[in-house]
């Protein structure tokens, strides 16, 4: 019980000495660090870091990759504003404590117009990000788990590139349907994109969720705090599902302090070891809309 209460209070203290930093603008690039992935994530607001129990573990939160009964394999593709398109594969395997991740984004913008002076296009170039992440859990103590990954992270615009490796570090405190997670994410760096290098934006999640069942009905409350360290707000991120027979789900989340986006929704379907699952999130102003497509094997 001792360690379990030291563990908890270093859940609790640690966000409270990260908020007390800069939060000026943001100074980081790489953003697709900071995407949502899964399509059951970000229909439920990004408030996932104690929730993540498929592929998706390896971005949210390595330490709940031995979490759930069932191995798991998850691809994702989403389209996103100013024609950006992102995939995702990832995969964990639970043995015994131990709990084993992989997992690749890729993101990236195709056909951007080439153009040294007024008139004609010259010329077309795509932008590419790429991380590949591979990922370790252990349990600690009895419902304390500790997980960390190691990516490697890759960036093309133009005929300028750039590599760099980065790392995340994640606790989960699982028990009964009640879970409580701390996160830091990004560590690391790249070399110079052409004159400069780009800084990754580290940054600290944190959170917790609870589900119960009543009836033919599964219930699940989230909510996730988000900060970049170096720059950025910090965002309140908040979700919910509601599951039927264990068959169809709806989830409806809400992230706080972002100027083009807030509500997020999405749907889901599970039959035997597969999930099939949809997000769609609204940005305001032109940005148009944002559509998420998940497909989950489980064995």
């Amino acid at each position: 019980m001792k360690k379990i209460f030291i563990v908890l209070t270093f859940l609790i203290i640690i966000p409270a000495f990260v908020f007390g930093q800069n939060d000026g603008p943001g100074n980081t690039g790489l953003a697709f660090l900071k995407l949502g992935i899964g399509a059951r994530a970000i229909a439920m607001g990004d408030a996932f870091s104690s929730l993540a129990d498929d592929g998706t573990a390896v971005i949210y939160n390595p330490a709940r990759l031995n979490a759930g009964d069932k191995n798991n394999v998850t691809l994702m593709y989403n389209t996103s504003m100013l024609d950006m398109k992102t995939s995702f594969v990832g995969a964990k395997v639970k043995i015994n404590k131990f709990g084993l991740g992989f997992g690749l984004i890729k993101t990236g913008v195709e056909g951007i117009e080439v153009r040294t002076a007024p008139g004609d296009v010259q010329d077309y170039f795509d932008s590419q990000n790429l991380s590949l992440g591979l990922s370790l859990c252990y349990e600690i103590y009895k419902n304390v788990t500790l997980g960390l990954t190691s990516k490697l992270i890759y960036e093309k615009i133009f005929v300028d590139e750039a590599s760099g490796v980065g790392f995340d570090i994640g606790t989960n405190y699982n028990k009964d349907n009640f879970s409580v997670s701390f996160v830091l994410a990004n560590l690391g760096s790249v070399n110079e994109l052409r004159n400069v290098s780009t800084k990754l934006p580290t940054s600290v999640r944190f959170g917790g969720s609870y589900g119960f069942k009543q009836n033919n009905f599964n219930f699940i409350l989230a909510a996730d705090g988000y900060k970049v360290l170096d720059g950025g707000l910090l965002h309140l991120n908040t979700g919910g599902e509601v599951g039927y027979k264990d068959f169809i789900f709806l989830r409806l989340g809400y992230q706080t302090q972002y100027d083009n986006k807030g509500f997020t929704s999405g749907v889901g379907l599970k039959y035997k070891a597969l999930n099939l699952d949809y997000a769609f999130v609204p940005y305001s102003d032109t940005f148009g809309t944002s559509s998420t497509f998940s497909l989950g094997f489980n064995f």
